[in-house]
């Protein structure tokens, strides 16, 4: 196996693939003011996803694997749960030796899927629930019926899966909810973690006035429970501590608390391009090189420099297109 590693021993260790760029969700910090309130409302039966093919994304995954040793693949989106093909493209994972597999999804579909994903051996999962509270989650994701997320978690909870729930913390539109989030998440017995407002896609230019960083979440939970921090993982996105009363959440502070020097992501889009870095717009298709394992690791250590040494700049990439 070629060496692929920066400067500050950097490797490409896990890969995130966003399936296809369309969701049934528009959440106001992913997609600005211009969306389609009924859009994708069900998965497309049709395979007429407009992404590149399994088996494409089969060859990609494998050609890097070989020179990578990958760890771990997470598919996302959009919202990977409408693609049309995503149990025949676990199963190729899976036989091309990489056993974790991990997906994100809004959970809308969740109730119907939380048994073939367990069945198809997916390992955990990550949901995005930004409140508690109907009418702001609902002015949140712009849809009016966030139930069925509650039903989904509650079954994949049920089913086994490995959850940990994401919530993207906006000032003046949720950070009411950040202690009813934890408590939900301390009754379901799963993790939660807070992510910090990130400049990306319609939100690079802004000034980020929604912004509610790090010291006020913790503060915000200070106020009922005593917390406890917890050692960091190795590559984690996440700080995470323990409350009096045995809940565990986390955070992602990828402005107060950058964690970009230990970084092992690489990531795929829906149309064969790769990533090396969520601050850096420049992406690589690899497909003509995947059986020149030279050029190939070129391209790959190219990607690799891309990774900033220090602090997440944003970038203009929308996260629907680049996912999760």
């Amino acid at each position: 196996m070629l060496k692929i590693e920066d400067k500050l021993g950097r490797r490409f260790e896990k890969l995130r693939i966003s399936l296809l760029n369309s969701c049934n969700f528009s959440c106001i910090y992913c997609v600005d003011n211009e969306f389609d309130e009924n859009a994708n409302l069900q998965p497309d039966q049709n395979g007429a996803d407009k992404s590149i093919s399994v088996e494409e994304f089969t060859q990609l995954i494998q050609a890097v694997h070989r020179l990578t040793g990958l760890k771990s693949v997470r598919l996302t989106g959009g919202e990977p749960l409408l693609y049309s093909n995503l149990y025949p493209l676990i199963e190729n994972i899976k036989k091309l030796g990489i056993n974790d597999i991990r997906l994100t999804t809004n959970a809308f579909f969740l109730k119907e899927n939380a048994e073939k994903l367990v069945n198809a051996g997916v390992n955990s999962i990550n949901i995005s629930v930004d409140a508690i509270d109907n009418k702001t989650f609902g002015k949140i994701i712009r849809r009016s019926d966030t139930s069925r997320v509650f039903q989904g978690i509650e079954v994949a909870a049920k089913a086994g899966l490995n959850i940990k729930l994401n919530a993207v913390i906006m000032r003046g539109k949720n950070d009411s909810q950040i202690v009813p989030l934890l408590d939900y998440a301390t009754e379901l017995g799963v993790k939660i973690r807070y992510l910090e407002l990130m400049k990306m896609g319609h939100l690079y230019h802004s000034e980020n006035g929604l912004f509610f960083p790090e010291k006020e979440i913790l503060s915000t939970i200070q106020e009922k429970y005593e917390i406890e921090e917890m050692k960091r993982e190795h590559a984690s996105t996440a700080h995470y501590w323990r409350t009096s009363n045995g809940g565990v959440f986390g955070i992602i502070a990828n402005e107060s608390t950058p964690f970009c020097h230990d970084c092992n992501r690489l990531r795929l889009d829906s149309n064969g391009y790769f990533f090396g870095c969520l601050s850096n717009a420049h992406g690589e298709k690899l497909m003509p090189y995947i059986d020149n394992e030279q050029l190939l690791a070129e391209k790959l250590k190219g990607l690799l420099l891309l990774k900033q040494a220090v602090k997440f700049h944003g970038s203009e990439l929308s996260m629907r297109n680049i996912g999760g």
